[in-house]
């Protein structure tokens, strides 16, 4: 059974980061420093569908806490 990569330039599971979430991480600094998601920009290069992992680990962040903390945050839901 394959595993759900949210990640695909550094190969990071779904389950990986729904982890860090629910251990705790609450910004995109967290998650890159907890998983490695999110931390070479190439996603968009490497993804099936062309997107970046950032937004779709936002939502989960949203999903998991209701808000996003640091300074990658620009959805305004921390103002």
């Amino acid at each position: 059974m394959q595993e759900d990569i949210i990640c695909y330039c550094r190969k990071v599971s779904r389950a990986t980061v729904q982890q860090a979430i629910e251990k705790g991480a609450k910004s995109l600094e967290d998650i890159r420093w907890s998983t490695d998601a999110c931390k070479d920009n190439q996603c968009e290069k490497t993804h099936p569908n062309g997107i970046s992992c950032e937004e779709e680990v936002k939502q989960m962040i949203m999903a998991y806490h209701g808000h996003i903390e640091g300074p990658k945050c620009s959805c305004g839901c921390c103002s």
